[in-house]
């Protein structure tokens, strides 16, 4: 049981760092590679935090894949009810008081594939003022469907259950919490002769 809570806390590193770097935007899909041997500025290699909107957005990214990993697994037999409930439980909301949640994660999760699908159709057809024009439009897009979902949760959900939520989100995906931090070496695992 260790084992597998320990294993969920991995995906939910691993998912977390992806999202936050911004690794199913379609912005992020669409920019090139960085020049071999260009090293960005220390400003630029420096993360930007993200909004709140945003962090509502990975999070309910999140959960909709959490749900349908979970229902593979119920598919095959097994149980996928601890993956379903992980985030649930972490914010202690209740099956009734969670279901807006889901509701919100499955609809923005169609609608964001949906527009990924159409960003990617237009930069495959090359770089043009045009397709540039039609790639910003889309990201507006995209922002709208998330402020909606956000609206929707802010407003399906009591006000102390909001605050609770959005606190949760915060510190969730803090880069605190997607970088593992290095163990600092200790004086006694230095050898004799270096340590004086």
């Amino acid at each position: 049981m260790k084992a597998r809570k320990m294993h969920y806390k991995s995906i939910s590193i691993v998912f977390g760092i992806a999202l936050a770097a911004g690794l199913f935007s379609p912005v992020a899909l669409c920019q090139s590679a960085p020049v071999q041997g260009h090293r960005p500025s220390r400003a630029a290699s420096q993360p930007k935090p993200l909004s709140l909107a945003h962090l509502y957005w990975h999070f309910l990214v999140y959960q909709n894949h959490l749900d349908a990993k979970a229902a593979e697994l119920d598919s095959q037999g097994k149980s996928g009810s601890l993956m379903r409930h992980y985030l649930q439980q972490r914010l202690g909301l209740t099956d009734s008081e969670f279901q807006p949640i889901r509701t919100s994660s499955a609809r923005l999760s169609v609608e964001v594939k949906d527009l990924d699908g159409q960003a990617m159709a237009i930069h495959a057809t090359g770089p043009s003022s045009s397709s540039q024009d039609q790639l910003k439009a889309l990201t507006l897009q995209r922002e709208a469907r998330i402020d909606d979902e956000v609206t929707f949760l802010r407003q399906a959900l009591p006000p102390e259950k909001v605050k609770a939520f959005e606190a949760f989100l915060v510190q969730f995906f803090s880069p605190a919490n997607a970088v593992p931090k290095p163990t600092p070496p200790s004086a006694q695992s230095a050898p004799a002769a270096v340590q004086q």
